[in-house]
């Protein structure tokens, strides 16, 4: 009787080793999750589909928001990512909004997401933005489709401009760290140079200002030479205007001009006007600058 528990001992402690054995195959070490999630069936809505916003209205600092939700009849134990994506129809693109990423709570049944529009400046007429839902990791998305039709666009026709001259200059033993103090303005005339106004006329340095809403023509941009405190001092050295400018949404570019010198006295009746750009204005928006 000793002789068989004996032997039933062996057995079982066989098998135990067996099971233990088996249970730490190398096999079994693959990282890969031994827990398989049902797909979740998400519908997408939304009270605000179809909403109409005038582009041209829009406060930047307070753009409009569309709102989608998402709803799962159930709640689950993780978290429930929903992919948005646009929809090929849609004629608005990724510039037009910004949204976060659609989530649902653990535990939770539906969540919103807030849909910013923007006011982008650009010419790109009446769109319509149409997002959609999109499969995803144990997502299914019900077919729906929401439009927001962006109407009455807004062009940006504000051309920002800055007039840059300072250096450093040296003559004989003495040098220069900065000639910001020379002034100079920035002047704007029509096509057969009549003076129409200061662009930028004050004591900085570099001087900014931005013309908008011109005529279509063209356009003469002018440094003119204000003051010159530096011109006793014996340098004649060429003074490197520069003149940066840049429309949002447009583009932008740098043009120089190096006419003047040190050594010219201070103007203040336009007698030193150095013409920088010759300007053409079309559409009431688009800017062509060109060298002189």
């Amino acid at each position: 009787m000793n002789k068989m528990n004996k032997i039933l001992k062996n057995i079982t402690l066989l098998l135990c080793t067996g099971v233990i054995f088996t249970a730490c195959d190398s096999d079994d070490n693959t990282g890969d999750s031994i827990l398989e999630f049902s797909t979740t069936q998400v519908t997408l809505s939304s009270t605000m589909n179809n909403t109409v916003i005038d582009e041209s209205l829009i406060d930047p600092d307070a753009l409009p928001v569309v709102t989608l939700t998402a709803t799962i009849a159930e709640p689950v134990n993780i978290s429930v990512r929903v992919p948005i994506k646009i929809a090929s129809s849609s004629t608005a693109d990724a510039d037009d909004f910004t949204m976060d990423e659609l989530i649902i709570p653990a535990l939770q049944t539906s969540a919103t997401v807030d849909i910013e529009i923007n006011k982008t400046g650009d010419a790109e007429g009446n769109e319509t933005l149409v997002l959609t839902g999109e499969n995803g990791p144990n997502v299914s998305v019900s077919s729906y489709e929401l439009n927001v039709d962006i109407e009455n666009d807004f062009i940006n026709d504000v051309l920002d401009l800055t007039l840059s001259w300072d250096g450093e200059f040296e003559s004989g033993d003495l040098a220069l760290s900065s000639i910001c103090d020379v002034d100079y303005d920035l002047l704007l005339a029509d096509g057969v140079g009549n003076l129409l106004g200061y662009i930028a006329g004050t004591a900085d340095c570099p001087e900014s200002g931005s013309v908008s809403g011109l005529a279509d023509g063209s356009y003469f941009l002018l440094a003119d030479l204000y003051e010159n405190p530096l011109s006793g001092l014996g340098f004649t050295d060429t003074i490197p205007l520069t003149l940066d400018y840049s429309q949002e949404f447009f583009g932008s570019g740098t043009l120089t001009n190096s006419e003047h010198t040190l050594n010219l006295a201070g103007a203040t009746d336009f007698s030193f006007l150095t013409a920088m750009a010759i300007m053409e204005v079309s559409n009431g928006y688009n800017y062509t600058l060109s060298s002189l």
